[in-house]
């Protein structure tokens, strides 16, 4: 592909040879190290291309051979130049329009945004126009790094940033940590504060791994919303094997419990869904730098119709955006019907509820061990209902009641062995 574009910049000719010693002519060519190419025997004479400066050499090969050649066609840049060398317009137009495109080239005409699952696009890109940052922008104007670092500052959730500059894009990847900041965010004010766990609901004890603090329960114990589970203090004993004091801390384990959740759904059989007539509408519209607006049409008026907006915008490659876009407004009109769902629909809509549901607790961290729901369809509606068995974490942290037993002591992770 690359040798077919320098022959087409440099020019080359498709000829027809003939005369006393053809084959004599090829042979010197190639002795003298000119190329030719797609050669072809038509009619008793050899067509092939050759370069226009292969032509230029040809003369004394001519002349030893007694061999002629004609000219078929003329193939190239320089042949097209000169095909339209009088057209000073045509040039002025071409070198307008390169340099047009050079000055887009150095602006920002489209920002991207990957990664984001919490903060949505517009808060981002609002969030960058406040920085100065925004589509029109001259790219030298962009630091890189002083955009992430005012990302990763300007959202507590976003713990990673990148920003790249290709072509006329300005591309931003950031990545969330939402679990680490909530939990950092329930700890905050409180990692100097004596605590304990208690339990948040009712639930049997599934397994337990102590960090710190004085355990209350053991697996399979029954606890209730409200049980001490782990105690922020640690007993000191003393010599008799009394206790003298204690150390408080801040307690820390890793608590599952067996709990239930329950489910309860009910729909109607009869519903209404749309039908789409076919009748449909268009509207385009142009975006030109900040200006946009819509062009002429046809309105057709619809009582009821779903919109589908596409939009296209211009650029050169993958990268190299201008700031030109045009979309289409597709209008499609539709009418309600009511309709009933029939007993085995039913139930498959119903057990894909169940399924979202389960979906949901799963996205939670929670496993599902034992699924209890049943189903019932009568004449008029489908109801699901029951209960859900499930291995999810239990306790919630809460403020250590303090003891006047014995004296105080030091934090268990400020302690380095047991007072006296």
């Amino acid at each position: 592909m690359l040798i077919d574009k320098l022959k087409y910049a440099q020019g080359y000719v498709r000829v027809r040879l003939y005369g006393y010693a053809p084959e004599r002519f090829l042979n010197l060519c190639s002795n003298h190290d000119i190329l030719i190419w797609n050669m072809e025997h038509v009619e008793g004479q050899y067509e092939f291309c050759i370069s226009v400066r292969g032509v230029r050499q040809l003369r004394p090969i001519l002349r030893k051979t007694r061999t002629k050649i004609v000219i078929l066609e003329r193939i190239g840049l320089p042949f097209a130049l000169r095909r339209y060398r009088k057209r000073k317009v045509f040039f002025a137009g071409v070198a307008l329009c390169c340099a047009l495109i050079y000055g887009m080239s150095l602006f920002v005409w489209k920002i991207e945004v990957n990664g984001n699952l919490h903060e949505t696009d517009s808060s981002i890109l609002k969030f960058l126009e406040g920085k100065q940052v925004y589509h029109g922008l001259l790219k030298s104007k962009i630091d890189c790094e002083k955009v992430e670092e005012e990302l990763r500052a300007g959202f507590s959730d976003i713990i990673w940033a990148s920003v790249k500059l290709e072509g006329t894009m300005l591309i931003v990847d950031v990545q969330e940590n939402l679990a680490a900041n909530q939990q950092a965010a329930s700890k905050q004010g409180e990692e100097d504060a004596p605590s304990d766990l208690v339990a948040d609901k009712d639930a049997v004890v599934y397994s337990i791994l102590t960090r710190r603090g004085t355990p209350y329960v053991e697996k399979g114990a029954e606890v209730h919303a409200g049980d001490l589970l782990v105690e922020g203090k640690n007993p000191v004993m003393d010599d008799n094997g009394e206790v003298a004091s204690y150390q408080y801390c801040m307690s820390d384990a890793d608590i599952l419990g067996i709990t239930e959740y329950s489910y309860e759904d009910t729909f109607p059989l009869w519903h209404e869904v749309k039908k789409f007539s076919g009748e449909e509408s268009s509207a385009y519209g142009v975006r030109l730098f900040h200006k946009q607006g819509m062009l002429p049409h046809i309105s057709h008026k619809f009582s009821a119709y779903d919109v589908v907006t596409d939009v296209y915008d211009v650029k050169v490659g993958e990268t190299f955006y201008l700031p030109l876009s045009f979309w289409k407004e597709t209008y499609k009109e539709y009418h309600m019907e009511r309709e009933k769902y029939g007993q085995a629909e039913a139930k498959r809509l119903a057990e894909e509820k169940i399924s979202e549901f389960c979906q949901e607790l799963a996205e939670k961290g929670v496993q599902i061990i034992e699924n209890n729901v049943m189903i019932v369809t009568d004449e008029k509606s489908c109801s699901a209902s029951g209960t859900i068995r499930v291995i999810e974490p239990i306790g919630v942290r809460k403020a250590t009641a303090m003891t006047g037993t014995g004296q105080e002591g030091p934090r268990e992770d400020e302690s380095d062995g047991d007072s006296d």
